[in-house]
């Protein structure tokens, strides 16, 4: 976006770990992949290797997550490039934000060295912003559009609650929804759960009891494995009417909410640190307790048998993501705070 939008020529710097399916469908943005490091270590040592190597064609340093490794990074480029800019978005938790020792030498420098630092709630904004002695700023995860789109329509929805990610995983809490569901899928008979993604091993002896207890909602509790295909996962949020998000916690904004508020979904969202962002403060969808399985059931109940929630809410939520989640808008707020900094002025 940063290439699109301002011309930027933008560089990721990576390592091997996996295929980038998605890297065709991203026009301007370069991969740099490293050699595969054999530890953290070397891989520090890699990229301050590249930032020496490279460090004049580098104005804008880009970092995600406090990490130790970024602390020495952010140094050597800091020595060779005293103009340049460094952008650090946390990405992170009230919890784990709350285990960085942020007093400690290492971690004063490296925040003190990045001229703009980011959360993805306002929550966590406030909460940094009367702790640490810095200038938190609050830009959310927003999505992409890569091609001209339709408002997704409301008579395109079906009676569908969605969820979408890493399936079985401790953070991600699946069995909540699924126990909700079992709770009152008699009170909802149109009703379907599908669950999009890759299943963790660790869980399916838990979905197999589930079915063995409750065998007349194998039809109605639905997985559908990981779905690598773009279209077919966009369609998948269009159809829905619900998507639930059932996390323990979640680094900042989660992408699959923006996915499912681009698409018109009803948002239903345990109370995340960015939860009050995710269902535009209860105008755009409904909390729960993280864990609270009997409210999550009757806040099911309650908006399943009754359209007024969907009928308006697909529309309104669709504007909001547009208004305030759009990367386009994120990344001239970002090159504005990095180009109007006090000692610039």
């Amino acid at each position: 976006m940063f290439h699109k939008y301002l011309g930027y020529r933008t560089v990721i710097v990576t390592a091997q770990k996996e295929e980038y399916t998605y890297h065709e469908l991203l026009s301007g943005l370069e991969l740099e992949i490293l050699r595969t490091p054999q530890d953290l270590s070397e891989w520090v040592q890699m990229c301050c290797e590249y930032i020496s190597e490279h460090y004049s064609g580098i104005d804008v340093m880009f970092c995600f997550g406090a990490y130790p490794s970024h602390i020495e990074m952010v140094r050597r480029y800091r020595q060779l490039r005293p103009d340049g800019k460094v952008i650090l978005k946390l990405d992170a938790n009230l919890y784990w934000q709350d285990r960085i020792a942020f007093r400690e030498a290492g971690y004063e420098e490296l925040l003190s060295n990045c001229d703009v630092i980011t959360v993805e709630s306002k929550k966590l904004k406030q909460h940094l912003s009367k702790k640490w002695p810095y200038i938190i700023d609050y830009v959310p995860n927003a999505s992409v559009d890569l091609a001209p789109r339709k408002r997704t329509e409301y008579s395109e929805k079906e009676n569908t609650i969605l969820t979408v990610g890493r399936i079985g995983t401790a953070q991600k809490a699946n069995w909540v929804l699924m126990e909700a569901f079992r709770l009152i899928a008699e009170a909802i008979p149109d009703w379907k759960v599908k669950l999009v993604g890759g299943i963790e091993d660790s869980f399916k002896p838990y979905i197999e009891d589930f079915f063995n207890e409750s065998p007349h909602l194998r039809d109605r509790v639905i997985f559908t494995g990981k779905v690598m295909d773009k279209d077919k996962l966009e369609n998948e949020y269009k159809k829905a009417k619900v998507f639930a998000l059932t996390s323990e916690f979640e680094g900042g904004t989660p992408n699959v909410w923006v996915e499912a508020a681009r698409n018109g979904c009803y948002i239903v969202c345990s109370e995340i640190d960015a939860v009050g962002d995710a269902t535009n403060w209860g105008k755009c969808g409904k909390s729960f307790e993280v864990g609270n399985i009997r409210q999550l059931s009757r806040i099911l109940v309650e908006i399943c048998n009754d359209e007024s929630y969907f009928a308006r809410g697909c529309y309104d939520i669709q504007e909001y993501r547009e208004r305030f989640f759009s990367y386009e808008k994120i990344v001239c707020k970002l090159n504005h705070l990095i180009n109007l900094l006090p000692g610039d002025m």
